[in-house]
């Protein structure tokens, strides 16, 4: 006699990548697997229905599954929701599928569903935490185009602001005029406009931000009042949060490319929240966004 094990899985759809972790109903991880980008204003509607559809094979082939947690970024788009059901329905999940938003599988996980907050800098930025009472506060993630401070994207801008300040005359001499040119593999002025409008793509703006970091690291002035005012700004993000939960202090992991990784921005953000202003205490994320989708899958189980 064949025993089918009983299983949950969690789904991190990412615009880089996506991860799809399956655990055991009692909570023991049993495989993960990455697919490609999980975005439908980049890949269509086509190529996300086959994702999906890769996603879920992968899925009813491990055992039983009794939960899905999909935390994708824009689920609150009808059409993504409706693609989800449309592929759940084919491999009779859509009983068990729960939806959610990038952030909050990111928050679930690196609070292992407990009360606290993230804060994530990456090509944009968001401050999510849960108080007591599962209580949802949020500041920023409003986009590049109204907000996003401290985000990867405001950094590039803020980088190309000093070249051109710089060449103006309106801003001080800096050594990000000649490693933005050599990053771009451009030789001019003109070049650098040309550059800059070539795309709407935010991640183009945003590479720069790397362009800034090196010029801190160099020691470049410019670039290191640039990084500080940016840390103030992406901290103001925690203050609008922090003040709002009841805990104290709260608990805050760091998340996205700009601040898990050695950085002389993320040292700033550190510097900055350790002011008592802030109410918060940094600690390591205890597991990522994928995990946290497959724990939210699990434990919702207990609630049926």
């Amino acid at each position: 006699m064949v025993i089918c094990m009983k299983i949950v899985a969690g789904v991190d759809g990412g615009g880089t990548g996506t991860t799809l972790e399956i655990w055991d109903a009692a909570g023991q991880k049993r495989d993960r697997k990455t697919f490609g980008p999980f975005n439908i204003n980049s890949i269509g509607e086509q190529n996300c229905k086959r994702l999906l559809s890769e996603i879920f094979e992968v899925i009813v082939q491990a055992g039983e599954c009794r939960a899905v947690c999909i935390g994708i970024a824009g689920i609150s788009n009808p059409r993504v929701r409706e693609l989800v059901k449309e592929v759940s329905l084919e491999y009779h999940l859509s009983t068990g599928i729960i939806l959610k938003g990038d952030q909050e599988i990111a928050l679930y996980g690196a609070m292992n569903g407990g009360t606290g907050a993230i804060l994530i800098a990456g090509t944009g930025s968001i401050c999510y935490g849960m108080g007591s009472g599962e209580t949802i506060v949020r500041a920023g993630g409003w986009g590049h185009l109204i907000d996003d401070e401290g985000s990867g994207y405001a950094l590039g801008r803020e980088t190309l602001a000093a070249v051109v300040k710089a060449y103006d005359g309106r801003g001080g001499k800096t050594i990000l005029t000649e490693l933005v040119k050599e990053f771009w593999q451009i030789s001019s002025m003109e070049d650098l406009i040309a550059k800059t409008y070539a795309t709407f793509d935010k991640s183009n703006i945003a590479s720069l931000s790397g362009v800034l970091e090196q010029g801190a690291r160099e020691g470049d002035p410019i670039a290191l009042a640039v990084i500080q005012e940016n840390a103030v700004k992406l901290c103001g993000l925690v203050k609008a949060v922090s003040g709002r939960i009841q805990e104290t202090p709260l608990p805050m992991a760091l998340l996205g490319g700009l601040l898990t990784h050695d950085t002389v921005f993320r040292e700033a953000v550190v510097r900055n929240l350790s002011r008592e202003e802030y109410h918060v205490v940094i600690r390591e994320a205890a597991m990522d966004a994928a995990s946290g989708a497959a724990l939210w899958a699990q434990r919702s189980l207990s609630c049926h």
